[in-house]
């Protein structure tokens, strides 16, 4: 049986996404398969740079619901902005508890939540959904990025 690879989808397309997408020539057994923005354009944008850095054949989805219905997507991470983290756990929680696809974990680029209360909530919701969870902490400014 061959090894399958990890599928990963973004929610958000912004910088930090941007920043992701090109570290992931460093990443080994996985691919980036989709993105999903407020701003369609953003998202295809976003797609199209993983998909030129040849880091997996990302597509460019309306919402999140769609993006975990797809059967290539494994995990997804957050990277939305911070006022809209806690609403996007909400919709991938939501997605799969109606059975719209499965995934096995969720990671969520800093900060969890605004405050204390909404980072209880993202952590009980993923583990509601029974998904493995990771807490992304960039190093943009680290020396040897930079």
């Amino acid at each position: 049986m061959a090894k399958r690879r990890l599928g990963v989808g973004f929610v958000g397309a912004g910088f930090i996404t941007r920043f992701h997408i090109r570290s992931w020539l460093g990443v080994r057994d996985a691919d980036i398969m989709g993105i999903v923005s407020r701003t369609e354009d953003k998202a295809n944008e976003a797609a199209s740079l993983a998909r030129k850095l040849n880091v997996g054949e990302a597509k460019a989805y309306k919402s999140a619901t769609d993006m975990v219905a797809d059967p290539a997507i494994d995990a997804i991470w957050i990277c939305a902005p911070n006022f809209t983290r806690l609403e996007n756990m909400e919709e991938i929680v939501s997605a799969l508890e109606k059975g719209k696809g499965e995934l096995i974990g969720v990671t969520c680029e800093k900060p969890l939540g605004r405050n204390v209360k909404e980072a209880r909530t993202m952590l009980e919701l993923a583990q509601k959904a029974g998904l493995l969870d990771g807490y992304l902490e960039n190093q943009v400014f680290a020396p040897a990025v930079v």
